[in-house]
């Protein structure tokens, strides 16, 4: 048997396993992940969380943790495939072969296909940003975003990874995971992002019975000061929770009475889009 060992990327704190090489009869190597693409993948996340102001050698050296001239040739690849730009006095940011990879995978998305006249309307109706957002991990990914028409509104981006334990779209999906799912969050180190976020395990298992309750979660400024959000969960056709969706709004225009008017809302059209994945059962009664 081949033997795992673990590799932390330096990016959100994801463990890969990575398994050594077995040669099979065959004379070439069984599955295992390879360190050069993994450092390869660390260095995207990380220009990714510098995508509007870019990033130069030293610094990336340094989060990344790997040496300079190592970077350096990691770099000038990922340059060359488009997936990175150099430019600004030598800084580094994402290629626009990321914007056509991306593309190809929201493209062939049924979810968000699925989900965007309802986010479309959902938007309208109150007002405020919307947001698509699937699982991965502990986290959760936006794959689909529908801005406010306030001049005041979030910041937030397409492929953005975000904790599950502190916002309404990864709340929402937490509670209804299954166990395995929910031991991983629980098991992980519960991240302070802001004075209100959930760092304990009792308070995080309290808040998902209130979820499964009433089928819906709230991020009452857990995730970033000043943005509260609602969220509910979309299912598949075997109950699995596939995804979420959340309503966003800074706090001035999200207070208590409207968090929970706008509850209801969230979890009818979060059905509506489960019923288009085969989704036959119910949450709580809207």
């Amino acid at each position: 048997m081949p033997s795992t060992s673990e590799i932390k990327s330096p990016v959100g704190g994801r463990k890969i396993h990575q398994v050594s090489n077995n040669i099979g009869r065959d004379g070439l190597s069984k599955t295992s992940v390879s360190t050069t693409v993994t450092k390869a993948l660390n260095i995207l996340e990380i220009l990714s969380l510098h995508a509007d102001t870019g990033i130069n050698l030293a610094e990336l050296c340094s989060l990344a943790k790997i040496p300079k001239s190592t970077s350096h040739r990691y770099l000038i690849t990922l340059v060359e495939l488009g997936l990175a730009e150099r430019k600004n006095n030598d800084r580094y940011y994402l290629g626009t072969k990321v914007i056509e990879l991306a593309g190809a995978y929201l493209l062939k998305s049924d979810l968000r296909n699925d989900s965007q006249n309802a986010l479309d309307e959902l938007a309208e109706f109150t007002g405020e940003t919307v947001h698509l957002a699937v699982p991965s991990g502990t986290e959760v990914v936006y794959i689909a975003k529908v801005e406010s028409k306030h001049a005041l509104c979030m910041y937030s981006h397409i492929g953005a990874r975000l904790p599950m334990h502190c916002t309404a779209l990864g709340k929402a999906i937490l509670a209804f995971s299954d166990p395995t799912t929910l031991q991983a969050v629980l098991s992980a180190p519960l991240i302070m992002r802001t004075p209100s976020s959930i760092t304990t395990v009792k308070g995080l298992e309290n808040e998902l019975v209130s979820v499964r309750s009433q089928g819906y979660a709230f991020d009452n400024e857990e995730n970033e000061i000043g943005i509260r959000c609602v969220g509910a969960p979309i299912f598949d056709y075997t109950g699995k929770p596939v995804g979420a969706i959340s309503i966003s709004a800074p706090s001035d225009r999200m207070d208590k009475e409207r968090f929970n008017s706008l509850g209801p809302l969230v979890l009818k059209v979060a059905l509506n889009i489960s019923r288009r994945q085969g989704y036959a059962g119910t949450v709580v009664n809207p």
